[in-house]
């Protein structure tokens, strides 16, 4: 009997003690967490307790006893306006760093930045080649040379030019019998046969036609040729006349006359430019509408600007473009004069062109200035403002539902004002204030993320997010 009594003792000493220790192990556990959790967060905010997730400038890591304890707070409707943020003292607010900036009143432009490639104006570029085949009998100029309308580029031996040439000759001479047949007829109509007379008649108009037809060959060879200018002409001057038909004087000084034959055709250029392409070796042999010469008008060029589809509604026809050529600080202005009714399958990009003056003087031209198939970087202007209030785009801040600037009302206060972000330029931002805030002429640039990160807190705390 005394042992089993000392057994229950002994055990119901045991049960008391077990839960007694395990109440006490629980304190500790709660304690030790609550601690380590007040130091994380206290060395999360340099033990300030005032911006939390903010660090305190260099500097200011020792000494914070004028500021412990101290808690910023975002005043109520109650207290002031809605989204104001107070600092517990001015010494707070300077170790946030936050710095006030004034509004800024300037002109603003919107641009597009875009990349580009400079090429000729394929309106005034040309490729020149034979009309009919034939050898190259002389070649003028050369790639680069600058050439003038109606200059001749090179020359080309043609049997068929000369049979051309051969064919006006016998085709005047047979029109002017047919004429002067039908005159001597009209003159002794009284007693020839009515018949002889239609036949004579109709003899001539073939003759004319025939002699039209021949005029218009050497005319579409590019030869300036007139029936109107060989008909007083006699026969011997008629043919002189008409070997050397388009060749400059220039050209044909100190020639002989056995050099220079009724085969011979000129290549000119139609219009002022360089001559950028040439294939053109004197003998080679040339075919007909086989590239030769290649001539562009440098003195206006085409810039071809690739725009991102996104930004496709933002650019109209008229508005100024500034482009710059790689490897150059020169910039040339200019305005679209074009937009492509596609986009580019490859690139997905919107093509739009502008024109540029490139120099007035063809020779300057042709030794600088712009240059084709030159890449380079493009501004297209797509807005401006004759007069805007800027601040540091940091100014700006989205609180979660609007886009606020934060505006000093006191000393160590700052209260969230509703703006419109408008045109972007640099590091600058315009600003629309909501028409019915007050005015106002300082905000916050640096450190403004701090009170949006504050207002942001409250809000998430008080349940609106």
């Amino acid at each position: 009997m005394k042992l089993r009594t000392k057994s229950r003792r002994v055990g119901r000493i045991s049960l008391t003690d077990l839960l007694s220790m395990a109440a006490s192990w629980g304190l500790s556990l709660v304690t030790t967490a609550s601690l380590v959790a007040v130091g994380w967060f206290g060395h999360a905010t340099h033990w300030t307790f005032g911006l939390a997730g903010h660090e305190a400038p260099h500097g200011d890591h020792g000494d914070h006893s004028a500021t412990d304890g101290e808690q910023l707070t975002v005043d109520g409707p109650e207290e002031a306006a809605p989204g104001t943020v107070r600092f517990p003292s001015v010494e707070a607010l300077e170790r946030t760093g936050i710095e006030v900036v004034a509004l800024e009143r300037r002109p603003m432009v919107s641009e597009l930045h875009v990349a580009g490639v400079v090429d000729y104006d394929e309106r005034r570029t040309a490729q020149l080649s034979s009309r009919v085949g034939g050898s190259i009998w002389r070649v003028e100029k050369h790639l680069g040379d600058v050439v003038r309308k109606g200059e001749v580029l090179l020359v080309i031996d043609s049997q068929e030019v000369g049979r051309l040439k051969a064919d006006f000759l016998n085709a005047l001479v047979t029109y002017e019998s047919r004429a002067e047949q039908l005159a001597i007829l009209e003159e002794v109509q009284g007693v020839v046969m009515g018949r002889q007379l239609r036949e004579a008649r109709a003899a001539l108009r073939e003759a004319r036609i025939r002699l039209t037809n021949d005029e218009q060959a050497l005319v579409n060879l590019g030869l300036p040729v007139s029936i109107s200018d060989y008909e007083p002409l006699v026969d011997e001057q008629r043919a002189q006349r008409i070997r050397t038909v388009g060749l400059p004087a220039d050209l044909l000084a100190g020639l002989s006359a056995d050099v220079v034959t009724s085969n011979l055709l000129p290549l000119s250029a139609p219009f002022d430019g360089v001559v950028v392409g040439r294939d053109a070796v004197v003998g080679e042999v040339v075919e007909a509408a086989k590239p030769i010469f290649e001539v562009a008008d440098i003195s206006r060029m085409i810039l071809s600007l690739k725009v991102d589809k996104e930004d496709a509604g933002k650019v109209a026809i008229g508005q100024p473009v500034r482009f710059r050529p790689d490897g150059s600080e020169e910039e040339y202005s200019s305005r679209i004069t074009w937009i492509s009714t596609e986009v580019d399958e490859a690139t997905r990009t919107l093509q739009v062109r502008a024109e540029v003056d490139n120099l007035q003087t063809l020779p300057v031209a042709a030794q600088s200035g712009l240059r084709a198939h030159t890449f380079g970087s493009g501004r297209i202007e797509i807005g401006r403002r004759g007069t805007a209030i800027v601040v540091p785009s940091q100014s700006v801040q989205w609180d979660g539902s609007r886009w606020v600037v934060f505006v000093p009302s006191g000393d160590v206060a700052f209260t969230a004002c509703e703006v419109r972000p408008g045109i972007r330029e640099g590091g600058v931002v315009e600003i629309v204030a909501d028409a019915a805030g007050d005015p106002f002429e300082r905000v916050v640039g640096a450190g403004s993320h701090v009170l949006k990160s504050q207002v942001l807190l409250e809000r998430i705390e008080s349940g609106e997010l």
